[in-house]
């Protein structure tokens, strides 16, 4: 079986051409464009195949399972935390692997610059996890984007998501910059501790686990924690995973299931009752007030 896409959970948007018109006649945005987003959550059977190619650059970004790309007569492997961009033009086939289907966000992209953001096309390039990888940040910008054009087509969203394209699409091409930011904070273990926690928010830790970052005892770690924050460090853990799973049940139609899992809970009953301590509801009741 071989699917392109209606996946469980998945969100895409697919500009129309009419929009795309508009785009194409904005100078503020007319150089750099996308024209179709998306995120496909373990896509079990994704397969697409273009034999002509795409008018279109397109980024795959793995962020868990793995796939493999193919462009032209050579095939690639793509693991979890791995990039690649298939250049216009090119024919190619892509699929998700049958034990391990990937997750992915993928972008469609044109305009005069596309071309410069695409100089590693045709690699499939890792993205190192690290206190300062900020892998948590570049898909709030993915969701964030995503968010946006669900609210429609304005010329204003169309300005907005088309800008933050040039900073998405500058977080894979320029990742020594994009991590400065985390960088500053690297001699403060709290700071690192927090970081190290935003990359494994998807993973069950333990104290000792995030101290053992930190290069401090649990014990001396924890009270400078709490000393600095006001809260112990796994209590913190937690909310940082119940303000992803808020994100989750913001922006995507995945099932309550799927974002337990997404955020480290194997057991669904007790993610719900996790999340009710923390927000004084159940994840179903978020979700409906959100409508």
């Amino acid at each position: 079986m071989k699917k392109e896409d209606g996946f469980p959970g998945q969100i895409s948007f697919v500009l129309p051409e009419k929009i795309i018109g508009l785009i194409r006649r904005n100078p503020l945005i007319s150089d750099l464009y996308l024209t179709d987003i998306g995120y496909y959550p373990k896509a079990s059977h994704h397969f697409r195949e273009r034999p002509s190619g795409s008018s279109q650059f397109i980024l795959i970004y793995c962020i868990d399972g793995q796939g493999e790309i193919k462009v032209g007569e050579i095939s690639h492997l793509i693991l979890a935390d791995h990039f690649f961009i298939i250049p216009a033009g090119m024919a190619h086939a892509y699929h998700s692997d049958e034990q391990r289907p990937w997750s992915i966000y993928w972008i469609h992209f044109s305009g005069a610059k596309a071309g410069l953001f695409a100089k590693s096309a045709c690699q499939s390039l890792a993205i190192d996890r690290s206190k300062t990888s900020r892998i948590s940040d570049r898909i709030d910008l993915f969701s964030e984007i995503l968010r946006i054009l669900d609210r429609g087509f304005s010329i204003e969203t169309l300005e907005y998501i088309n800008l933050c394209l040039n900073y998405l699409l500058a977080s894979f091409t320029h990742l020594s910059q994009f991590r400065l930011v985390k960088q500053a904070g690297e001699n403060d273990p709290i700071a690192q501790s927090i970081n190290f926690m935003l990359e494994n928010v998807n993973k069950k830790l333990k104290l000792g686990d995030i101290a053992k970052e930190t290069g401090l005892s649990a014990s001396h770690f924890s009270r400078l924690f709490v000393n600095r924050t006001g809260h112990p460090p796994i209590d913190y853990f937690i909310q940082l995973k119940i303000q992803r799973a808020c994100r989750l049940l913001d922006n995507s139609g995945w099932m309550i299931s799927d974002v337990s899992r997404e955020t480290g809970f194997d057991d669904q009953f007790y993610f719900s009752r996790v999340f009710r301590k923390v927000m004084d509801m159940s994840p179903a009741e978020y979700r409906k007030k959100r409508v």
